[in-house]
């Protein structure tokens, strides 16, 4: 559990802050630098080709030895979140959010692939949701960062404190992780490898697709809506709150039910609470939108890349760079359709996006079945 909880920091680092602190974050800067929505959108697009981009890399075996390149991507994570702290420049804001979406890609495969490959061995397959619900911390642990500090510290402030956080984190999850030896990070060959693949990539592309719209926006949409009567950041805690234990409840499920049938499931509850909020505008709609939100999209991570880990080996890096092509569009449009009509229309395609998603992995199921592959 010693190693499982030095993931949890690195991914807490590397998704909790690298890649969704912006978004409690948005409505703050926002305010104070007169963005419009297709300029928060294009920002938050930054992150996410950086994040592609790292997928890639990680896809191509750029990097050769992952524990030293979780190393040094953790000191150029903190970095470049320091670099927020210190600048209202929008092309460095710009390149500060892109080299946040790279390391946040690198940091994550290489971590996923090295304490999943550990679990494996050690036969403890359900260890992989407490891993994933180190993003869920990171997320709670920046939002209540803002909610505190918020009222007496501008937004670069908290940047630079959300910086050096990031650093102390990092840093002790590498202690613990590189206490593996090297060779038992290694992933042990392939199984079989067929086109029921494709079906489980254009879902996680889908998925990516929809979900970063309310990943970006939720947020922000609450903090305008002149029905919303609470802190806008409580809808950001309470994603986070939900995320964290939802990769060990989902995988538990899945292991009894099937990891399959229950991403279907999965995917399909996402996508109501997607549409929540555009089909009424009210507290409890953010609260409920929220809620679904953060049990999901970590939880859909968790058994996606469990499923791909025993088709492929290495198909981790592949499926996470789809995952961040479909993020490179998703903000885009949505930053349109936010400053060009009402916002309900960005979340309707969202869900749609997302419940397409589902029916392609009923659709893989299918496919899995007829190919009678071992994965549940």
């Amino acid at each position: 559990m010693k190693i499982v909880f030095g993931g949890v920091l690195l991914l807490a680092v590397a998704m909790g802050i690298g890649r969704f602190a912006y978004t409690p974050m948005l409505p703050f800067m926002q305010e104070s630098l007169n963005w419009t929505n297709s300029t928060a959108g294009y920002i938050a697009l930054s992150n996410y080709v950086g994040y592609f981009i790292g997928a890639l890399l990680c896809t191509f075996s750029f990097f050769r030895n992952k524990q030293l390149s979780i190393f040094i991507m953790i000191w150029i994570s903190a970095i470049s979140t320091l670099l927020l702290g210190f600048t209202e420049n929008i092309m460095l804001i710009f390149i500060g959010r892109f080299v946040s979406g790279l390391t946040s890609a690198v940091i994550f495969i290489f971590t996923s692939q090295i304490i999943l490959t550990y679990i494996q061995s050690i036969q403890k397959n359900g260890y992989a949701g407490y891993l994933y619900s180190g993003v869920g911390f990171g997320i709670v642990g920046s939002s209540i960062l803002l909610m505190l500090f918020s009222p007496i510290l501008d937004w670069n402030e908290i940047w630079r404190i959300l910086g050096i956080a990031s650093l102390i984190m990092g840093l002790i999850g590498y202690s613990i992780i590189r206490m593996l030896p090297i060779d038992s990070t290694k992933s042990k060959g392939k199984v079989n490898n067929t086109a029921t693949i494709y079906w489980l990539y254009l879902a996680y592309f889908l998925e990516g697709l929809g979900y970063i719209i309310t990943g970006t926006f939720i947020v922000n949409v609450a903090k305008n809506s002149s029905t919303i009567h609470f802190d806008s950041t409580l809808v950001w805690l309470i994603v986070g709150i939900a995320a964290i234990p939802s990769c060990f409840l989902l995988i538990r499920l899945a292991e009894q039910f099937g990891y399959s049938k229950v991403l279907s499931i999965v995917l399909l509850l996402q996508s109501i609470g997607i549409v929540l909020p555009a089909l009424n505008v009210t507290n409890w709609s953010f609260i409920i939108s929220a809620f679904l939100f953060g049990f999901t999209f970590m939880g859909i991570t968790a058994l996606a890349n469990a499923i791909v880990k025993k088709i492929n080996t290495s198909a981790i890096g592949t499926l996470t760079a789809l995952y961040a092509l479909g993020q490179i569009i998703g903000p885009a449009i949505a930053g349109i359709l936010l400053d060009s009509k009402h916002f309900s229309s960005a979340f309707l395609f969202a869900g749609i996006t997302v419940l397409t998603a589902s029916l392609c992995v009923v659709f893989y199921s299918i496919r899995e079945r007829r190919f009678n592959l071992n994965v549940r």
